[in-house]
């Protein structure tokens, strides 16, 4: 589910700074006025909307060679916060740099829908999830959905706190469902791996669908 920055690095011509954030430090805030997109080159930024209950929903996590902010390209102000996960760089490209090359050129037009349509599949497929009662249910579904570059393996980037935010579930949640699933037999874990016993695509009675 990670979308690629490749429309991004397809514009020329278009003013581009690099900018270094530290682990915790914001990119942009909710609220503030856009000013540009940008494109993780190091690092990874959570994107994040604050509710009014004072709640708050992840809703991506940009990684290297992945472009974030892009609906802002057709908004006055920033939807969401966001924040370095680690000490990162990003590149910012001006929106109105942006905004004229997509005018002047058609397939980059094409690149950039269907960059934004692959976003759209990734917050369906989030929200799936959310509807998964079970914790334990959630956690295998969410590991399926990650294995499907490398088909039973699952390796993470992040700690498991920050996937239980993803998933709308508290880490006490998520460490029982994996320490339940390892039991059964149902995953195996080694580090910073997690591994899906079983053929690849092969179906299973307890096997969550995500329709996206």
């Amino acid at each position: 589910m990670r979308q690629s920055a490749g429309w991004i690095e397809a514009l020329t011509g278009t003013n581009r700074t690099r900018l270094s954030v530290r682990a915790g430090e914001a990119v942009f805030l909710q609220g503030a006025a856009v000013t540009a997109v940008y494109a993780v080159k190091r690092g990874r930024v959570r994107l994040t909307r604050r509710l009014e209950d004072g709640s708050a929903i992840v809703l991506h996590v940009a990684r290297a060679g992945e472009a974030f902010a892009e609906a802002a390209l057709f908004a006055d102000h920033y939807h969401c916060d966001a924040l370095a996960d680690t000490d990162t760089e990003v590149e910012a490209i001006p929106k109105a740099d942006v905004r004229a090359r997509l005018e002047a050129d058609p397939g980059l037009c094409l690149d950039l829908a269907r960059a934004l349509a692959a976003q759209v599949r990734d917050v369906r497929a989030r929200l799936e999830l959310r509807n998964i009662r079970s914790a334990r249910e959630r956690v295998l579904a969410w590991l399926r959905l990650q294995a499907g570059r490398v088909p039973g393996e699952v390796e993470l980037d992040r700690p498991w706190t920050a996937v239980a935010a993803e998933m709308g579930l508290t880490h006490e949640s998520v460490y029982r469902a994996l320490a339940s699933l390892e039991s059964q037999g149902t995953i195996r874990r080694k580090r910073n791996r997690v591994y899906l016993p079983g053929r690849a695509g092969a179906p299973s009675r307890d096997r969550p669908t995500l329709s996206i």
